[in-house]
C-alpha cells in the first residue's frame, strides 16, 4: 500500500478527535444528560465544545485554501483541471444522475430527522439526545469519508467521496438533528450548514462541469493524490 497522503493523514487526525468529541458527549449523555440540555439557562463547556468544532469544520468549506479534499474543494476554479473536448450532452446526463441521487438523500435525511422533531416536540426526546444525536453525526461525517458510506453505496452510487455530488451537505447534515428546536444554540449550527449546502449548490448548478469526473480531470482516478479511498472500497461504477 503506497504511503499515506497529506490529505488522508489529516483526515483520519480528524475522525480520532471528532471520535474523542463524541465519546465524551456520550459520556456526559450517561452521567450527566442535564449538561447537554441547550435550552437551559446558561451553556455547559461539553455543548460548548461540540459548537465550536462543528461550526468551524462547516465554515472551513467556504475557504479554498482550507487544505480540505478535493471532494469538497472542487467547488472552486482553482481545483478545475478541464478534460479537452468533453461532452455537454454526457455532463448534463452526468448532472441529472446524480441530482436524482440527491433528491433521495435529501428526502431520507429529512424525513429521519423531521422524525426526531416531531418526537422532541412529543416529550418523547429530550434536548440532550438531540445533541448525542448531533454529535454522532459529526463523527459519522468522517467515517462515510474515511471507511464506508451508506448514501454513496445506496442513494447516490457515486464512485468514491472526490466525485461525490452531496460531498458538501455533511454540514447541514450534522446539525439537522437539532433543526426542529427553537434556540440560537440550535438554529446556528443548522444555519451554517444551510448557508455551506446553499454556496454548493449554488456553484453546482452554475459550474456543474467542475464536479463530474468526465468533465475534470482532477476528479479522475488517474489524477488523484489524496487515496481517500485506501480503507474502503470505491465503487466501479457511478459518476
Amino acid at each position: 500500500m503506497s504511503p499515506i497522503s497529506k490529505v488522508t493523514r489529516r483526515y483520519i487526525l480528524d475522525f480520532l478527535f471528532r471520535l474523542a468529541v463524541f465519546l465524551l458527549i456520550a459520556g456526559v449523555y450517561l452521567l450527566r444528560p442535564a449538561w447537554l440540555d441547550f435550552t437551559a439557562p446558561g451553556l455547559s463547556w461539553p455543548l460548548v465544545l461540540l459548537w465550536v468544532p462543528v461550526l468551524v469544520s462547516m465554515l472551513s468549506q467556504l475557504n479554498s485554501s482550507s487544505g480540505l479534499t478535493t471532494g469538497c474543494l472542487k467547488q472552486y476554479p482553482n481545483r478545475f483541471d478541464p478534460v479537452p473536448n468533453y461532452d455537454p450532452q454526457e455532463l448534463a446526463r452526468a448532472v441529472r444522475w446524480q441530482n436524482r441521487g440527491a433528491v433521495r438523500t435529501a428526502a431520507v435525511w429529512l424525513a429521519i430527522n423531521l422524525g426526531f422533531g416531531l418526537l422532541y416536540h412529543q416529550g418523547m426526546l429530550g434536548a440532550p439526545t438531540l445533541v448525542l444525536l448531533c454529535a454522532l453525526a459529526y463523527l459519522c461525517d468522517l467515517v462515510c469519508v474515511l471507511f464506508f458510506c451508506p448514501f454513496q453505496f445506496f442513494l447516490m452510487h457515486n464512485r468514491c467521496c472526490v466525485n461525490c455530488r452531496i460531498f458538501a451537505w455533511g454540514s447541514w447534515m450534522m446539525a439537522a438533528p437539532l433543526m426542529c428546536v427553537p434556540h440560537w444554540y440550535s438554529w446556528s449550527l443548522f444555519g451554517a450548514g444551510l448557508l455551506v449546502l446553499c454556496v454548493w449548490e449554488a456553484r453546482f448548478h452554475r459550474y456543474p462541469e467542475r464536479f463530474w469526473h468526465g468533465s475534470n480531470r482532477n476528479l479522475q482516478c488517474a489524477s488523484c493524490q489524496e487515496q481517500l479511498c485506501r480503507y474502503k472500497r470505491p465503487r466501479r461504477r457511478g459518476a
